[in-house]
This record gives structure tokens, C-alpha cells and sequence, in this order.
């Protein structure tokens, strides 16, 4: 019957159809196929005992996967992502169950192939959940109430109706969760707030050792850590956050956030982009930072204008050195900068900034001046 029926539970879609299809299960339904099967009395006996044995394991697994369900969408990575990351994954982690329910289904299912080929003269495999009786397909409702069937009949019933229960809370749960873990991916400051929690949690362990921890070996490079790799392919932790939740292990993450720890206590009161901007040199980063911090200082006394000069910004660009690829990212360091000190004005464009470009600075009083300012400036 295997070769006859489609019985593969693999997307999220898939799930919740079989959701549906255990939900529907009933007496009527059951006494609908076991007539029509024609099972003898003594296979009763053996499903009934067989069922007795699956539902005290499914039970168990029904409880751990209750407990993982608590905490899964909370934290970044676990390690049980394949609980909920699809449906394929997780009914293996309830596989007594998940083998039992294909079991049933393929038992209480006509397989005579022509018949199928009759109704589905293609190819192509029926799922099983629709052409079973117990769950899918019609039925005809039994003329008697189960006061007229057997004790055998009614105790396999019993059975299967709390093997059926169990599975419909079982892949009830994973549908909830797989619905929570995708609306959580669709947000991405969740996913990052997710990620520095899990970091913060990694500092915590290693916050005694941090100094001590060589970031320049192998474990550390992104061919050999997934999470390195996709962190330094993307532009910003956001982004990182999004495509990395709950599709990373939990020790590759260990490993970024530990290196990301480590390389933020190494540059202390130095951002990343700033050491790249200006070359790892701290005390240009430091003369470059407070002359923006106050740059309204060296604004001229009569100056109105709702906007800064991009003159002034372009020449700032040059007398730092900036090149020509980082030009983008000193504009936007400039602004954010000058804007996290309160200045009193907008910062210009980037590209009013590239227009205002030239090299004879130092040729023109005005920035002449300016220049010499800056080359002068104390740092406070």
C-alpha cells in the first residue's frame, strides 16, 4: 500500500492538512472503515494492544515537545530547532506517533489500485488523508449506537480515539508554533533583539576570560562557522538576525557572538566603523569625532542657513583622508554623528557632497582657516 499512497508529511501545508484529517475522526467513521476492511476479531485485539504501548510513548513526546514549546520562540537558536523549523523535522521528533498515524490510516484505507486509477488516472500518488475514511474521504454514518458493537470494537475505538487526540495536540502545537517562529522571522528587530539577548547571555559565561580569548584562529573564520559567514555577508545585524534565527546551531552562534564580544572590547570606546573608516588609527578617530560633535563651532558667526555647507563636509572628507569607496560611509557617519551631538542643523546630502568635491582646499582663505582649526583642535 505504500507504492499505492502519498503518506509524506514534509511542509507546513502538509501539516495542517493532516491536522484537519485526524480532527475529523469519529465513531461513525471508525465503524465506517473497520466494516468495510473486513478486519477479523483477533487483529482488533493486536491493534488494541499495539495502540495501548504507542499511546503511553506518545504521551511522553506529547510532554516534551509541551516543554520545548515554552521557551522555543524565545530564544535565537536552540538546541531543538528542528522541532518546529518544519513540519518534515518535527514529526520526527514524535515518530511513535507519526508511524502509528501512517500505520492507521493505510489499514483503514481501500487499496485497490485500479479503483484509485479510476478516480486519479494520473500518475500521481493520493495522499492517503484523502482517501481514507477515517479522516478525509466520505463515510456513511453507522445505523446502530456502540451500546450494539462488540467490547473488542469499542475498546479499539477508545484506544484510537486517544492516539488520535494526542496527534491532534502533538501537530496542533507545531502548527502554533511554526505560525509564531514565521511571524517572529518577519520582523526583523525581534529577531535582533533575540540575538542580543543570546549575546548578552554569551558575555555572561565568557566575561572573565574575554581578554584572554584569540579571535584570529580557525574556529573563528566564516568558512568554518556558518554564523560567521552569513554575519559577514550581510550589511547590518538586523538582516543577519532575520536569516539566521532559528537556522543556526547554537554553538556557531556562541562562536559569533563570542568573537563579536571580544573584537568590541578590543576597540573599546571605538565603534567598528569608525576603526575601518579611519584606518584603526585612534587618534584620528578621536580628532575627526569631536570636530563633528561641535562642528557648529566652526560654522561662520554669521552663519543662518538651515543646512550645514556641503563645502564644509567635502573638505572635512579631504583633510581625513577618507577614500573614495568609504566616501558614502563618512557622509552617513558625519550625519549620524553630528545628529547624536544635537547640532543645530541638516547635514547635507552625500550627493552634495560629491559635487562639492575639490582638491585645492587649502587655496581658498575661508577653508584655509577652517583647516588649520581642525589640525589645531583640543581634544576636552
Amino acid at each position: 500500500m505504500a507504492q499505492i499512497y502519498q503518506t509524506n508529511i514534509e511542509t507546513f501545508e502538509d501539516l495542517q492538512y493532516v491536522v484537519n484529517a485526524v480532527s475529523r475522526f469519529s465513531f461513525d467513521r471508525f465503524i465506517y472503515v473497520l466494516l468495510n476492511r473486513h478486519i477479523p476479531v483477533s487483529e482488533v485485539s493486536e491493534m488494541r494492544a499495539r495502540l495501548l504501548e504507542v499511546n503511553a510513548k506518545l504521551a511522553a513526546e506529547l510532554s516534551k515537545l509541551q516543554e520545548y514549546s515554552t521557551t522555543f520562540n524565545k530564544e535565537f537558536v536552540t538546541t531543538h530547532n528542528d522541532y518546529f523549523s518544519s513540519a518534515y523535522h518535527l514529526l520526527r521528533k514524535v515518530k511513535t506517533g507519526t508511524i502509528q498515524l501512517k500505520r492507521l490510516f493505510r489499514q483503514f484505507t481501500p487499496h485497490n489500485a485500479a479503483a484509485i486509477r479510476q478516480v486519479n488516472p494520473t500518475n500521481i500518488k493520493p495522499a492517503i488523508w484523502q482517501r481514507s475514511s477515517l479522516g478525509g474521504a466520505e463515510y456513511m454514518p453507522s445505523l446502530f449506537s456502540r451500546e450494539h458493537y462488540s467490547d473488542d470494537v469499542n475498546a479499539l475505538y477508545c484506544s484510537m480515539a486517544e492516539f488520535m487526540e494526542t496527534m491532534y495536540q502533538c501537530m496542533g502545537l507545531c502548527v502554533e508554533m511554526l505560525r509564531e517562529e514565521n511571524k517572529i522571522r518577519l520582523n526583523k528587530k525581534t529577531c535582533q533583539s533575540l540575538y542580543r539577548k543570546s549575546k548578552e547571555d554569551q558575555y555572561l559565561r565568557i566575561m572573565k576570560i574575554i581578554h584572554s580569548i584569540h579571535i584570529d584562529t580557525a574556529e573563528f573564520l566564516g568558512e568554518n562557522n556558518p554564523a560567521i559567514k552569513l554575519r559577514n555577508s550581510v550589511s547590518n545585524e538586523e538582516d543577519f538576525a532575520q536569516k539566521g534565527f532559528h537556522n543556526l546551531t547554537v554553538e556557531d552562534v556562541a562562536a559569533l557572538a563570542t568573537k563579536e564580544i571580544v573584537q568590541e572590547a578590543q576597540r573599546g570606546e571605538f565603534t567598528e566603523e569608525e576603526l575601518i573608516l579611519f584606518n584603526q588609527d585612534s587618534i584620528s578617530i578621536k580628532r575627526a569625532r569631536y570636530i563633528i560633535q561641535h562642528f557648529d563651532e566652526y560654522l561662520p558667526d554669521n552663519f543662518t542657513r538651515k543646512q550645514i555647507p556641503s563645502t564644509y563636509v567635502a573638505c572635512m572628507l579631504w583633510w581625513c583622508k577618507i577614500p573614495l569607496k568609504k566616501n558614502l560611509t563618512f557622509v552617513k557617519y558625519f550625519a549620524q554623528t553630528y545628529k547624536s551631538a544635537h547640532g543645530a542643523h541638516k547635514p547635507p546630502s552625500n550627493p552634495a557632497v560629491n559635487q562639492a568635491k575639490r582638491e585645492d582646499w587649502k587655496k581658498k582663505e575661508e577653508f584655509n582657516l577652517l583647516i588649520s582649526k581642525w589640525e589645531n583642535v583640543e581634544i576636552a
